[in-house]
């Protein structure tokens, strides 16, 4: 029992408000209505109140407590009776942002990192826009300046965390830009990373050679030189890519990639070369590509049948073998001289 007592003593004597009016009061207040709503977690309407009132005593509390704290003013010196510089409103203007903008399970939303400056600055404009009697009031004139370069600042401030943001979904729906090289930028820092980004051809070229290799892998050799002449092979590259693009994870960067191919002879059959064109966004005005190399080969049957007359020529197939992709940088001319005519 006596546990218990110096417990409620301790609490007493470091939680007690000095006095009614005081941001302690608020804080207590803040506490007390998050304690009660979750005693209140079956009844919508009583729980949203509660937790709404809430976060207005604490952000009332936290922005009377940091502004009443010398030692939250950056250069605040007593004896040279400079001010310094307040951190309050931004102190404050966080929770304000996480209170307006942040999700039910308490996750923090990048629209509360980026209204975070100006919500700050518009807390650290009141004291100049409203007097000691709440009444609103012309801000004097020799803060005007300095509240032009508060709102400047922090909207730029805003602006920087608003494009971070655009950078990541770009990087997201156009993995291949962080391949680029962004050493002419003005703006973006290419930093070391242990994963490697894999262009989106590669991924494109390896899903359409299974495709591939059941049209044109043991198939009777007439059938395969038909299937490589210039207007049958271009709708059967096409459709190959379309159904490859569909199997791996759809991104918008995929609508910018084209598949082009060309096609010449050697010994015993033909090469296929299939190119990934990267037609979006680049730092150098040349397209880039990634090359997969497939060679097409006739080989004899290996079939014993009874019925085989003796010195009846052999039936040939095709076999179909892909190297792994390889290139990433200025786009060549495909295969100068396309053999495979007719």
């Amino acid at each position: 029992m006596k546990f218990f007592l110096n417990i409620v003593e301790w609490l007493q004597k470091n939680f007690r408000p000095p006095s009614a009016f005081s941001w302690e009061t608020l804080i207590l207040l803040s506490l007390f209505s998050y304690y009660m709503a979750l005693l209140a977690s079956d009844i919508g309407f009583t729980r949203n109140l509660l937790l709404n009132l809430a976060w207005i005593f604490l952000i009332l509390g936290v922005f009377w407590g940091t502004t009443a704290t010398n030692q939250l003013r950056i250069g605040y010196d007593e004896k040279k009776e400079k001010d310094g510089f307040p951190l309050s409103p931004w102190i404050t203007g966080a929770l304000v942002s996480i209170y307006i903008f942040g999700g039910p399970t308490g996750e923090v939303s990048k629209e509360a990192l980026i209204y975070w400056p100006v919500i700050s600055a518009i807390i650290a404009a009141i004291p100049d826009f409203v007097n000691d009697r709440l009444r609103p009031t012309k801000p004097p004139l020799h803060k005007r300046q300095n509240l032009v370069i508060l709102f400047g600042t922090q909207i730029l401030i805003s602006c920087w965390f608003q494009f971070y943001f655009v950078a990541q979904d770009w990087l997201t729906q156009y993995p291949s830009l962080a391949i680029d090289d962004f050493s002419q930028s003005a703006f973006v820092t290419k930093l070391a990373s242990s994963e490697s980004v894999i262009p989106r051809g590669e991924l494109l070229l390896n899903a359409m050679e299974p495709k591939l290799a059941q049209q044109l892998n043991a198939k009777p050799w007439s059938v395969v030189e038909r299937s490589l002449l210039q207007e049958e092979r271009e709708k059967l590259i096409d459709t190959v890519a379309q159904q490859a693009k569909q199997q791996i994870t759809t991104v918008e960067e995929d609508n910018l990639w084209g598949v082009v191919s060309g096609v010449s002879s050697r010994s015993a059959g033909y090469n296929l070369e299939l190119r990934a064109v990267w037609q979006g966004p680049r730092a150098l005005p040349q397209e880039y590509s990634q090359t997969k190399t497939c060679q097409i080969i006739q080989v004899p049957t290996t079939t014993n049948s009874p019925n085989t007359q003796p010195g009846q020529p052999p039936t040939f197939i095709s076999r179909f073998e892909c190297e792994p992709v390889r290139g990433w940088g200025i786009d060549e001319p495909i295969i100068a001289n396309d053999s495979f005519l007719q």
